[in-house]
């Protein structure tokens, strides 16, 4: 009988062991699960915050990107058809460059200057990449533009301004990259067309009817 009750005994023992650290094991889940919930908590009360201050930050540097505009340089040539370039001789030609998209004008001027290389315009074979009007005595209009992202631009263009009844208009759009200048030959604009001066009859003379009349007349190019 002793032994069986110690027995007995030895066994309520462990299973009241077996129960504590069941219920120990519990406990320290039920804290783990917890403490992991709390952590999750914190990080999701983070969140928005790091949300908003990513959002601050890529918004004051779109700002100070967009503030910084890149001056960039653009040359215009305007030349004649089949012809040389349109200098300061016929008046020049008036040079407007407006920005597509907003309509504003963003240069404006009157090329002015030299008709450019006769030999190396009207006699050479023209070879592709070859210098043709870029020669330092053409005449060219020159702009600088600030710029602080890719800009469609619209040049427009009326010659020659010294004979305003042969005025010829053309037009070219392009996009201009801040920064990246337009240089050397430039943007060549080409306006078909002749200048023709009536030298006889004057205006002024009196013509009569059913007579023949012989009329002399200067042409151009432009």
């Amino acid at each position: 009988m002793g032994h069986r009750s110690r027995r007995g005994s030895r066994r309520g023992e462990t299973v009241l062991l077996r129960r504590l650290n069941a219920g120990g094991r519990k406990q320290t889940a039920g804290g783990e699960g917890l403490g992991m919930n709390n952590r999750i908590k914190r990080i999701l009360r983070c969140v928005p915050v790091f949300l908003i201050s990513v959002n601050i930050i890529f918004l004051l540097s779109s700002l100070c990107f967009s503030a910084e505009k890149v001056p960039t340089k653009v040359i215009v040539r305007v030349v004649s058809k089949d012809s040389k370039v349109i200098g300061s001789g016929v008046g020049g030609a008036l040079v407007r460059i407006k920005n597509l998209g907003t309509g504003e004008i963003l240069a404006q001027g009157k090329q002015e200057g030299g008709t450019g290389d006769t030999d190396r315009i009207m006699v050479q074979p023209r070879k592709r990449g070859a210098v043709l009007f870029g020669t330092p005595d053409a005449a060219y209009f020159q702009a600088e533009i600030p710029l602080d992202k890719p800009t469609q631009i619209e040049i427009y263009t009326e010659a020659p301004l010294g004979y305003p009844h042969a005025n010829q208009k053309g037009s070219k759009t392009l996009t201009l990259i801040p920064g990246k200048h337009i240089l050397g030959e430039g943007v060549i604009i080409e306006l078909n067309g002749l200048i023709v001066n009536i030298l006889s009859p004057s205006p002024k003379e009196s013509l009569k009817k059913e007579q023949g009349v012989l009329v002399r007349a200067e042409v151009r190019m432009l």
